[in-house]
């Protein structure tokens, strides 16, 4: 079990009844103009008590939930790759909680508790190069594009190809300890 706070916020793993606003969440991402560079998530109530029951077995996905009333306002995840120390970041907020700064304060706990308490080496992830929002956050971060790509994934709802550019993002545990981001308060 895993429980970080912040100033603002508590990661804690997921329960079961995160389903419901993981679900509104979901719905909205999926209706993003960057959901189509994603594997979709599915919507339906039964599916979505699935993930969640997933999410709930693991310490990888914690839910992010607001300090001062519990509400769940998203996610993030860290997911070990196939190199040894090197972690994959992830996350995904609510819309009606985007701008206020808590996908920052969630993702630099949780930056801080790989390199603090897995003794992450490294942490990486990608975006596509039009997710103007997540890039800016990343580099916040302390993180830097490593790599551009393009290639085609997935198709649109007519089977034409939907081109994909991303970014590769990466942040090595010698460069957040030099930077007073990652310092332990």
């Amino acid at each position: 079990m895993i429980k970080l706070e912040t100033a603002l916020l508590v990661l804690r793993n997921f329960a079961q009844e995160d389903w419901r606003p993981l679900q509104e969440m979901i719905v909205q991402y999926m209706s993003s103009s960057y959901a189509i560079y994603d594997h979709p998530w599915p919507t339906s109530d039964e599916e979505i008590q699935k993930v969640c029951s997933w999410f709930a077995g693991e310490d990888q996905y914690l839910a992010v939930c607001l300090k001062e009333d519990g509400r769940f306002i998203g996610y993030v995840c860290l997911n070990p790759t196939d190199d040894a120390g090197v972690y994959n970041i992830g996350y995904c907020f609510n819309f009606n909680e985007h701008g206020k700064g808590y996908a920052f304060e969630a993702c630099r706990a949780m930056v801080t508790h790989a390199f603090h308490e897995l003794n992450a080496v490294q942490i990486v992830t990608g975006t596509a190069v039009d997710n103007h929002p997540s890039c800016k956050l990343l580099h916040r971060l302390g993180m830097n594009i490593v790599l551009e790509s393009s290639g085609f994934f997935y198709k649109d709802e007519k089977g034409n190809p939907i081109e994909f550019t991303g970014y590769q993002f990466e942040l090595t545990r010698e460069a957040a300890f030099r930077t007073d981001i990652y310092a332990i308060k």
